[in-house]
């Protein structure tokens, strides 16, 4: 039997050692690999229109920043700044009541929209609920905050609140509102009478 020095008894067990690490990262780092290719070509084969159904994972104020207060808002302050504040709010409020007196336009924004949403982006305490006469008090509302927060309370009245009359006024319904979150009130105060 042939003498094998221990120098090189080592340099094999090195060898055989570090080949079997490598061999088991690779088999680990394989299997992730293929795992990782897979669920790619399993979300590849959804549709657009799948992908645009599916649940945003946000919350309802990421949802509000996303869509006022990171960009819709800052264009229109600059808008303010280069039009004249008083003459933006007078455009934005001609706008938004020929656009809520649209019956069909607003029939489609609200069913769009599920009742959870009313109840989480907003805190309604409900004082009168007949057929003839309804009056609440919001006392919480994620646009009211949204816009405050950055300033252009007065815009989001012209773009969002003033919606409310054209709305009410187009459904043969008496709107009365003496009090508004979004311009500094403690509450939004409604009262809707059915014109009869």
């Amino acid at each position: 039997m042939k003498n094998i020095p221990s120098s090189e008894l080592i340099k094999r067990r090195h060898f055989i050692v570090r080949s079997c690490a490598l061999g088991t990262s690779l088999c680990f780092g394989c299997s992730s690999y293929f795992s990782l290719i897979n669920a790619q070509v399993t979300q590849e084969k959804k549709t657009y229109r799948d992908k645009i159904e599916m649940n945003s994972g946000m919350s309802y104020e990421q949802v509000f920043n996303f869509s006022f207060r990171n960009l819709l808002i800052p264009q229109l302050l600059e808008v303010a700044n280069q039009l004249g504040r008083d003459k933006l709010i007078d455009i934005l409020k001609v706008a938004t009541y020929k656009v809520c007196s649209k019956n069909e336009i607003m029939d489609r924004f609200y069913s769009t929209i599920p009742e959870e949403f009313w109840k989480n982006a907003m805190e309604i305490n409900i004082l009168e609920d007949t057929p003839d006469l309804k009056i609440w008090k919001t006392t919480k509302c994620l646009w009211a905050k949204t816009f405050r927060d950055a300033g252009a309370g007065d815009i989001g009245y012209a773009l969002i609140c003033y919606g409310d009359v054209a709305d009410y006024k187009s459904r043969n319904l008496a709107f009365e509102r003496n009090s508004c979150l979004m311009m500094g009130d403690d509450c939004c105060h409604f009262k809707i009478t059915t014109i009869k």
